[in-house]
């Protein structure tokens, strides 16, 4: 997929994001999105100071584009940087048990859950809301390169997943979570799992940050 499609699918979810019915339509075409440890070897090459995961819809289907902070300065110079994730409806059932392997990072595992759940309930309440204030829906979130340092440095984790999270002040946040499916686990091995972390900030506002593309 060239970055000419990535960023037409991007403007297609800022074309939508006034729309509370367009919106809740697409955030229930699925609970949750992956990323894999290749992706973040890939970003780590330029030390970034944050992920950045926009929305875009592509055929009428949301995805995430993840690209880190660096690359995304010249987002058509780094589209070996670039990957879209398919917006799950479920996790498979080998991955029931990341639950109770999760430990608590900067938010206990209980918080995210909380959140998590928050989201579930209160989401087409809280959209209904936004969309009226002066930043309205998000477009994009920044996450702390140092989560994902977290997540894939000294674990077997394989892969995470992020999960939509609502805050007690109606804040959207992004929970990543780890994921590990190794043969260790399945055989009830000891593996290192990864930290809950919880520090994605939503753009706009941007905060000086750059968003090639947006």
């Amino acid at each position: 997929m060239n970055i000419e499609e990535t960023k037409k699918a991007i403007k297609e979810w800022s074309n939508v994001r006034t729309s509370p019915e367009k919106v809740l339509t697409y955030f229930k075409q699925g609970c949750c999105f992956k990323i894999e440890k290749s992706y973040y070897e890939q970003w780590k090459k330029t030390s970034p100071k944050n992920l950045h995961v926009y929305l875009g819809i592509f055929a009428g289907v949301l995805k995430f584009v993840l690209i880190d902070s660096e690359s995304d300065k010249n987002p058509a110079a780094h589209e070996d940087s670039t990957f879209v994730g398919d917006y799950l409806p479920g996790l498979n059932i080998t991955e029931e048990g990341f639950i109770d392997k999760a430990f608590d990072g900067d938010i206990k595992v209980i918080d995210a859950l909380k959140k998590v759940m928050q989201w579930n309930v209160f989401v087409d309440s809280w959209v209904y809301n936004k969309v009226r204030t002066t930043y309205g829906i998000f477009q994009a979130f920044a996450v702390p390169f140092c989560d994902l340092v977290a997540q894939f440095e000294k674990t077997t984790n394989a892969e995470s997943v992020f999960l939509f999270g609502l805050s007690n002040n109606n804040q959207a946040d992004l929970i990543l979570w780890g994921l590990d499916t190794s043969e260790q686990q399945q055989s009830n091995l000891p593996t290192d799992t990864a930290p809950v972390e919880d520090l994605a900030y939503p753009v706009p506002p941007f905060g000086g940050e750059d968003f090639g593309m947006l």
